[in-house]
């Protein structure tokens, strides 16, 4: 029973990471909490999807397109607090700024966004609005449970296998590294059967692109950062999700 109660904590505990959702107070929380919560980043993805989802759906009984993909990225970014493209954003202008690892990290701490972030966010929405509108309308409901499923998915990986790049600590830094092999296999899981079931034979090329985008990012990251961060994370999650965006808008033979 204590096993089951403690479960039930690492979800919440995710859900207050990745959301703005109202959550429970946890009582004796605890850095490891974190790390364990990984597991439910797939679920949490689901459920914003969902949300994104279910707002598409009802914005187009009053609106023809691009409004209802408007509202639903919206509704997505609005409940997420535009955690990960903030981190898009940052990422871009760091790259922009400078390629000395400190120099990036410096950059990407800093709140304010720089010409190249703003580019970056500008071009990220106009990317997943413009495949939105192109995704089959039978299929616009699971595009967004997938995408945000897979993007949410795309932390675990980098978290079990790349340290944090700030010695100084950060709100990524009790995850990086510590997310156990195990509970990546069963977020992973969760994963695999969310998408199989909306997607079918689709999800396919989806899971190839999510992971191969996870597989490049976490290469690159590794290479000019010598880790992760928040802000890698976020960037991460928002290429994952334009790309299987992307991916079920494209045009079959």
């Amino acid at each position: 029973m204590n096993e089951v109660l403690y479960e039930v904590r690492y979800f919440w505990t995710a859900v207050m990471l990745l959301t703005r959702l109202p959550a429970p107070r946890l009582k004796g929380f605890q850095d490891a909490w974190l790390a364990r919560s990984a597991v439910y980043f797939p679920v949490i993805g689901a459920m914003v999807g969902l949300l994104a989802a279910a707002v598409h759906w009802g914005a187009g009984f009053l609106w023809s397109e691009p409004v209802p993909a408007v509202l639903a990225v919206a509704a997505a970014a609005l409940v997420t607090g535009g955690l990960h493209e903030d981190g898009w954003a940052d990422v871009f202008d760091a790259l922009a700024a400078s390629r000395d690892p400190k120099r990036m990290l410096e950059v990407m701490k800093d709140s304010r966004i720089g010409a190249a972030g703003a580019l970056a966010l500008v071009l990220l929405l106009l990317g997943k609005l413009g495949a939105i509108v192109n995704v089959p309308p039978g299929r616009i409901a699971f595009a967004f449970l997938t995408s945000h499923v897979l993007s949410r998915w795309s932390h675990l990986p980098l978290l079990w296998k790349l340290p944090y790049a700030r010695p100084e600590g950060g709100l990524a830094g009790p995850l990086a590294g510590s997310v156990s092999g195990a509970r990546v296999a069963i977020g992973t899981l969760f994963t695999l059967l969310i998408v199989a079931a909306a997607l079918r034979w689709d999800a396919v090329p989806a899971l190839i692109v999510a992971v191969v985008a996870t597989l490049g990012a976490g290469l690159f990251f590794r290479r000019r950062l010598g880790g992760i961060t928040g802000d890698c994370l976020g960037a991460a999650n928002q290429l994952v999700e334009l790309g299987i965006f992307l991916t079920l808008a494209a045009h079959r033979p």
